[in-house]
């Protein structure tokens, strides 16, 4: 038996699972500059650089799917399942976020 309503909580876990994935319409102008952070000499061997372009490569497949599972955990009505989706299309910003401070293109 399905239930007929979902947890309060899974609308704005829902809400907040829809930011990056709308950000996916700005993804290819963000990946066409990416490839600018390799313009410094020696920039290449530098491991976060890489990180960095890696997670703008594969940005949109968290998302899609974090996205999805929030909406799907609002539908069953399962808070675990929406919070798992929700911190799924998120989990890429903390890592670009520590790589970024390890990039001499971000200081």
């Amino acid at each position: 038996m399905q239930p007929t309503h979902s947890h309060p909580l899974s609308i704005p876990l829902l809400v907040l699972a829809v930011v990056p994935a709308i950000a996916i319409i700005a993804w290819p102008v963000s990946l066409f500059m990416s490839v600018f952070i390799f313009d410094a000499p020696g920039s290449d061997k530098n491991i976060a650089n890489w990180v960095i372009v890696f997670i703008m490569l594969t940005y949109p497949v968290p998302s899609y799917v974090g996205f999805k599972m929030a909406k799907h955990g609002h539908e069953i009505a399962d808070l675990k399942v929406c919070f798992t989706g929700c911190l799924l299309a998120y989990s890429l910003v903390p890592i670009f976020y520590l790589a970024s401070l390890f990039s001499p293109f971000f200081s």
